[in-house]
């Protein structure tokens, strides 16, 4: 990839590839010039103006910290001329080598389409009152722009130089917003505590007249707040200890507590501004609406148009993030976006909605967002809270059906699983409310069928069959579409391994990876020698690894937070063929076992000299109170207790089968 962005670099400077004009200046999209200014002030803070006594250091050290945000200050002017002026101060105590080096670096983000900043102040003062200034040459404006996706979204690094335990670094700088430039009303949120430890945080909003009054809505109890004629200030009463973090937590938007400041809106009106801004993306083409009759073809269950339907717009629309300027918000035509066959997320909805218009469908967009899970986290009626969208058909057959158009790995009326049970807000449709997405009783999926020739040799061969559906089809898919044949061998047989152990080399081959809606099919040959002693063979005994291994992944180490349990379904028919001179005399026991939290099932069925194991495994989707998880756990470690599977044989009688 290298060489060839290279060859192309070169070839560009020759002016053997261009087909511009000569003399043409392309107007490539930049940054402002202005867009980040150095100005910074020449007073210094004294130390002892800014450390905090002697034995509250000495309670931070005890409690671990390696740096403590001492103060974070904001002074918040909203102007008629529809500019908001939001001064920000943070000082910053490090107390620990480790907190230098995690913590040593401070910064912002800007959105380089409406946004500007000027910094103040930023400099380390040490206990014996020396200052040494942040070099202005030092610090990094990192765009979040990758392959395929690209913003305004700015970070401006400062790193501060000189640090060492005891010193305290400040940063102040100012952030003007153009809300002239918003395609959206404006909004910002603040948080009074995060996951670092927070000393005092303060916040002054300032407007000139009632018609710039801001909205605001906070959920955190340790902040006062008091609004006057034209200004609102909130300050802390005690330190904000920082909010424990874990694997398996909530989205962090849903923990942390918040100041929102908004313009006075409602739901219907933000739902509204959206459908305005989305609406005319729809082109009424005649190409669109032949395609997608062509794409329908006989269909008429609804849920099958939309898996057609989704099917194309997915994995025909190449994904690409435009999300700079306007079009972070405003989806480009609908006959662009078909004719490029690239997109974004609105972009693909916009087409996505246009087709299943003209296939007959009731299809409409559907702001949702990536990261958040709670109403209770969306105080104030905003457009701020939500970064994706997606495109639902109401259905009197299903109810809604819902579709991420920039998945191409999960089927068809399906929503991938982080998706779901996301906040989501319709656009248009008269919607009054945001509200949670559908979710599905059952995340993992899989069922194995396994065959097991016992030879007289005392060796196994295996022929494996698992059955993937949905969302762990989709992990399946997705992991070996874009490698190579070798490559996903390698795959597959670590994948095995990790399960099987190393003890056999199997073949495998897969099918269903080429469409979204079907089962993922991995089958494995393999043949474990020495196995048994056929002299001495009367039980055999065997285990079932894959669901041992299922149990064992979704178990939970969560001390701080409810456990989200996605949900498995898990289903094993396994087969075992005896060699001539064996039959089967007793097997193990059935087991029906039914709890709060699911239920395991196991029975067998003899055949000749060959015995059948049926397992089935059902754990739906819930939430697991963090005083439950021990129970939570308790109940699968049982499960992982009886994925035995055993039988008695005895000699055959001459002639027998």
């Amino acid at each position: 990839m290298k060489t060839i962005t290279l060859l192309v670099f070169f070839l560009l400077q020759a002016g053997v590839c261009s087909n511009v004009a000569a003399g043409t200046d392309l107007k490539l999209s930049g940054y402002t010039p202005n867009l980040v200014r150095w100005l910074p002030a020449t007073q210094h803070r004294d130390y002892l103006q800014l450390a905090p006594p002697a034995e509250r250091i000495a309670v931070m050290k005890q409690l671990g910290y390696g740096s403590v945000v001492l103060d974070e200050t904001h002074d918040l002017h909203l102007d008629r001329n529809k500019l908001v002026r939001d001064t920000v101060n943070v000082t910053q105590l490090y107390l620990t080598a480790k907190g230098i080096e995690s913590d040593g670096n401070n910064g912002f983000w800007l959105d380089a389409n409406h946004q500007r900043a000027e910094i103040e102040a930023a400099y380390v003062v040490q206990p014996d009152g020396t200052v040494a200034d942040v070099d202005p040459n030092t610090l990094q404006l990192n765009n979040q722009n990758s392959y395929n996706i690209f913003t305004d979204t700015i970070y401006v690094t400062v790193p501060f130089a000189q640090l060492r335990p005891g010193s305290i670094a400040v940063l102040r700088y100012r952030v003007i917003s153009d809300r002239n430039k918003l395609q959206m009303p404006w909004a910002r949120i603040l948080y009074p505590q995060n996951f670092y430890p927070l000393e005092h945080f303060a916040a002054e909003v300032h407007w000139n007249d009632e018609a710039q009054r801001p909205a605001w809505q906070t959920d955190y109890a340790k902040l006062d707040c008091r609004e006057g004629r034209q200004e609102l200030t909130c300050s802390t009463r005690d330190a904000s200890v920082p909010i424990p973090s874990e694997n398996q937590m909530p989205p962090p938007v849903d923990l942390l507590p918040t100041l929102i400041l908004a313009e006075p809106n409602s739901w219907a009106a933000v739902s509204e501004s959206i459908y305005k801004l989305a609406e005319p993306a729809l082109s009424h083409d005649n190409k669109i609406a032949d395609l997608a009759m062509r794409l329908r073809g006989g269909a008429s269950d609804i849920r099958e148009i939309v898996s057609r339907l989704s099917a194309f717009v997915s994995r025909d629309i190449r994904y690409i993030g435009l999300e700079r300027g306007k079009g972070g918000v405003i989806p480009r035509p609908t006959t662009a976006t078909l004719e490029r066959r690239y997109g974004d997320c609105k972009d693909k909805t916009m087409l996505f909605v246009e087709m299943a218009r003209d296939a007959g469908l009731d299809a409409y967009p559907v702001l949702t967002s990536t990261g958040r899970m709670s109403l209770a986290k969306l105080p104030l009626p905003s457009g701020i809270y939500f970064n994706h969208m997606l495109a639902c058909v109401k259905s009197g057959q299903t109810g809604e059906i819902c579709v991420d158009l920039t998945d191409s790995d999960t089927g068809g009326g399906h929503l991938p699983f982080n998706l779901q049970g996301a906040v989501a807000l319709v656009v248009g449709h008269d919607a009054t409310a945001p509200h949670n997405l559908d979710s599905e009783p059952f995340t993992w999926v899989v069922r194995t069928e396994a065959d097991n020739q016992l030879n007289d040799d005392g060796s196994v061969a295996e022929t494996l069959e698992r059955q993937y559906d949905t969302h762990w089809a989709a992990g399946v898919r997705r992991s070996l579409l874009a490698k190579s044949q070798a490559e996903r061998e390698q795959w597959l047989y670590e994948d095995y391994r990790s399960v099987m152990g190393e003890k056999a080399k199997p073949a495998f081959s897969v099918q269903g990876l080429d469409m979204a809606d079907s089962t993922v099919a991995v089958v494995s040959t393999a043949e474990y020698r020495n196995v048994f002693d056929p002299l001495l063979l009367k039980t055999y005994r065997d285990i079932e690894p894959w669901m041992s291994s299922l149990v064992k992944d979704v178990k939970t180490q969560n001390k701080y937070y409810p456990y989200q349990f996605r949900g498995i379904h898990y289903h094993s028919e396994i087969r075992y063929q005896l060699y001539a001179g064996k039959k089967v005399n007793n097997v193990g026991p059935k087991i029906d076992y039914v709890s709060r939290w699911g239920s395991l099932h196991r029975h067998y069925r003899l055949d000749g000299n060959r015995v059948v194991a049926y397992t089935d495994l059902q754990m739906p989707r819930t939430l697991v109170p963090l005083e439950k998880i021990a129970e939570f756990n308790r109940f699968l470690e049982l499960i992982g207790q009886e994925n035995h599977v055993s039988f008695s044989m005895t000699a055959a009688e001459v002639g027998s089968n």
